[in-house]
């Protein structure tokens, strides 16, 4: 799938879920989950949304890559750690994202060019590509 598409897919996905009527809203005692996957050179990036209320109150983001393995699940076993400018791990810069989108939604994650985030309050956090999550 082009890379570009891929994207879109994802974005929209995760707005979706984030936006609600107030029908939606008003018919919304349990929880609803929307699930987006997106694969790309053979990894698979999946997000999940939780609503309740009309509220967004989950977020889970992983990647499993073309080994089969969940980069959360891999932790420090993934690497990157080292090689990372703001000394953490994959699936620790992935919690802080989503936290942040949690906090202040979907919408606040504005992406570069080159798939980096662009504010410098989820750069504190978060300096991974984020072209296939977003």
């Amino acid at each position: 799938m082009n890379k570009k598409l891929a994207a879109a897919a994802m974005a929209a996905m995760m707005l979706a879920a984030c936006s609600s009527s107030s029908d939606d809203a008003a018919n919304s005692t349990a929880g609803t989950q929307t699930e987006a996957t997106v694969t790309t050179d053979g990894a698979e990036t999946t997000a999940v949304l939780t609503k309740e209320d009309g509220k967004l109150t989950g977020v889970s983001i992983d990647v499993v890559t073309e080994e089969g393995d969940s980069k959360k699940d891999l932790g420090a076993d993934y690497n990157m750690k080292s090689d990372s400018k703001i000394g953490k791990e994959w699936n620790e810069q992935v919690e802080f994202l989503e936290n942040y989108i949690l906090e202040h939604g979907v919408d606040s994650v504005k992406l570069d060019a080159d798939g980096y985030a662009e504010s410098e309050d989820v750069k504190s956090g978060c300096t991974i590509n984020l072209k296939d999550i977003m």
